[in-house]
């Protein structure tokens, strides 16, 4: 009997199944840790066991709608934004004349771009190639700008026998930003399925607002 009990007590399975038979368990709700595992208080999981991903998800789709209603107010204080650059880039431009005080190359790293342009205000005007050796310092020139933010647009000779638009604006080589920035202001304002894609369109309208005020202030 000393014998026996050994073998059993030496055996995880057989200890396992004593076990579970002096509790009158008729299934067991745990699985005994293998003989050559390093740690003893291993349990392989049960068959079907699996991970629960969801919950975390969960979590985070309920404070997304918590915060869907400022998601939603920035998409449409976003969209009337973008209603003013339109507004703004499509009307008639203003015209004002200016004297040229000074007239530089813009240099990078691949050699001279352009031409930048001083007015006697102190604005400057950052032009393509095309105006270098046309306009020169106390040259009177015409400023073509946008009607309600004032963004210059091109700059053109009283005579109008030379015209360039202004590269560096945002109605110039960045207007890509506002067209996009239509584009999710009105799929955030009006679309109404899906928490997480609402969520998302209005933290990117909030960082394409800053991002298109930054380039309104530098144009």
């Amino acid at each position: 009997e000393v014998n026996e009990a050994y073998e059993i007590l030496s055996d995880p399975q057989r200890k396992f199944d004593y076990d579970r038979l002096l509790k009158g368990d008729d299934q067991p709700t745990t699985e005994p840790a293998p003989a050559n595992h390093r740690d003893p208080r291993y349990r392989p999981k049960p068959p079907g066991f699996v991970v629960n991903r969801s919950s975390k998800k969960k979590e985070l789709i309920n404070l997304m709608q918590g915060y869907l209603p400022h998601a939603l107010v920035s998409s449409r204080i976003a969209l009337g934004c973008v209603f003013i650059l339109v507004l703004d880039f499509v009307l008639p431009v203003s015209r004002k004349t200016e004297k040229l005080v000074g007239d530089y190359g813009v240099y990078n790293r691949y050699g001279q771009t352009g031409t930048e342009l001083q007015a006697a205000d102190g604005s400057t005007y950052k032009l393509g190639k095309k105006t270098s050796g046309i306009l020169r310092p106390n040259d009177t020139v015409v400023i073509c700008q946008s009607p309600l933010l004032a963004v210059p647009k091109r700059v053109e000779t009283q005579s109008g026998d030379a015209r360039n638009r202004i590269p560096v604006s945002i109605y110039g080589n960045f207007i890509f930003f506002p067209a996009l920035w239509l584009i999710t202001s009105t799929l955030g304002s009006f679309y109404k399925k899906g928490i997480e894609f609402r969520f998302n369109l209005g933290v990117i309208n909030l960082l394409l607002g800053i991002f298109n005020l930054i380039m309104l202030l530098i144009s």
